[in-house]
């Protein structure tokens, strides 16, 4: 197959979004299958990611920056990309209500739609001279797929839409009133002309399903076992403390670190051999929940760190702290970190509700702690590092997750786009 992907996020520019397109055009690419990618250039992100297709496969393209003036505010690209969009010092509150304002009325339907002019451009001069099967389209940001839907238009060619999260029905969706009206508009018209979607869950899917007549398929966000070939085993500290390492990002509010500092606080001087490790972006919150609890001996709290680099922190943890929304709306998110920490083989505490599918994986799989309740999380927190102190190993062994490997997840997705380019020429 030749695969046109359209995705703003991608390698070298390290979030999660771009390591999921990233790793879906490599194993493509390993496959067989011809691929292009048209994506954006110098965007706020660190550029830490390995670029694992040839670099003359990937188109980047200017673009406009539409939050110019709030990276200024908060002090530059530089200091956004390593921190992301979070106001600190004592008028956060009031930044944080402005920066919803500005968001409401200029972010349509998202922070990147000044790629639009650029990407739809550059997909045109490359079909000039390269015709795909199919357009492949990821999101967020939904920009990748105004891309896609208006270039399949033009050039009579299917699409697929993938959504790693849902658009007006995502659970972070923060917007009411008009805006929510026209971008439901906006929602229906573009993945109603697409000729496939792609989800990550089969709750996702379901409420797809019941909006959509499309053919829709789930595809999990899986690991890559070849990421942590070239880490070293691990070699435990000298001091014997327990290690909870968390990386990625922080979203305020709605997942919360909260009930293990609790748990820490409940533990008394038992507390003191646990040390915890937050490395991620928009984790300005997390700082003020440590101080709050009074932990912060026992906390310590990172900037964002190459993805290299954080699997092999997840690789040196003696455990794998997970941020579940303790919310119904959640009960169909993965988070790509969850099959990042599964590959590292450690176990794996997951805060929140166990009524949802990161919690079921992991409970079905024997590979962590669910729990919300402060005095069960200390229970396991005693239980494992009384393993570590007698010297037992109680690491959780990745090879049982074979099938959840991102080479098994992008073969199922070569599997749809196959059967979407067949059916497509079934209607012809």
């Amino acid at each position: 197959m030749r695969i046109l992907i359209i995705s703003y996020f991608f390698p070298p520019y390290n979030t999660i979004g771009a390591v999921r397109v990233g790793k879906t055009a490599k194993w493509l690419h390993e496959m067989g299958h011809e691929i292009k990618v048209v994506s954006a250039r110098n965007q706020p992100l660190q550029p830490t990611l390995k670029l694992e297709i040839p670099r003359e496969n990937v188109v980047y393209t200017n673009w406009i920056n539409i939050n110019a003036l709030p990276e200024l505010v908060l002090g530059g690209r530089s200091q956004v990309a390593a921190e992301g969009f979070t106001p600190k010092g004592h008028m956060r509150n009031m930044m944080c209500d402005l920066g919803k304002l500005y968001k409401t009325v200029l972010n349509f339907p998202d922070g990147q739609i000044g790629w639009y002019p650029y990407g739809l451009r550059e997909a045109r001069r490359l079909l000039k001279k390269w015709k795909p099967d199919v357009i492949f389209a990821s999101a967020m940001p939904y920009t990748s797929l105004l891309i896609a839907r208006q270039i399949a238009h033009e050039y009579h060619l299917p699409w697929v839409a993938e959504l790693r999260d849902l658009w007006t029905d995502n659970h972070y969706y923060q917007y009411s009133g008009f805006r929510k009206h026209l971008e439901q508009n906006l929602e229906r018209k573009v993945l109603g002309s697409a000729n496939g979607i792609v989800t990550v869950s089969e709750p996702l899917a379901e409420t797809l399903r019941r909006k959509y007549t499309n053919p829709i398929e789930v595809i999990l966000n899986g690991f890559d076992p070849l990421d942590y070939k070239e880490i070293k085993p691990m070699v435990c500290s000298s001091d014997d403390n327990l290690l909870i390492i968390y990386t990625g990002s922080i979203y305020e509010g709605k997942r919360d670190p909260s009930p293990l500092f609790i748990a820490l606080t409940l533990m008394g001087n038992e507390a003191d051999n646990i040390r915890v490790e937050f490395y991620g972006r928009n984790i300005e919150s997390v700082r003020l929940l440590v101080k709050r609890y009074g932990v912060e001996r026992l906390v310590s709290v990172y900037p964002n760190i190459p993805y290299e680099d954080a699997l092999t922190r997840q690789k040196e943890a003696d455990v794998l702290l997970l941020l579940l929304w303790n919310d119904l709306r959640e009960k169909g998110v993965y988070t790509g970190k969850l099959f990042e920490y599964l590959g590292a083989g450690r176990p794996i505490l997951a805060i929140g509700s166990q009524d949802n599918v990161a919690a079921e994986l992991i409970m079905e799989r024997s590979a962590g702690v669910v729990a919300v309740d402060p005095a069960k999380i200390a229970e396991a927190l005693k239980r494992w590092y009384a393993m570590k102190r007698e010297g037992k190993d109680f690491s959780v062994d990745s090879s049982r997750f074979t099938d959840l490997t991102r080479q098994q997840q992008t073969a199922r997705l070569a599997d749809f786009l196959a059967r979407v380019i067949a059916d497509n020429k079934l209607r012809s």
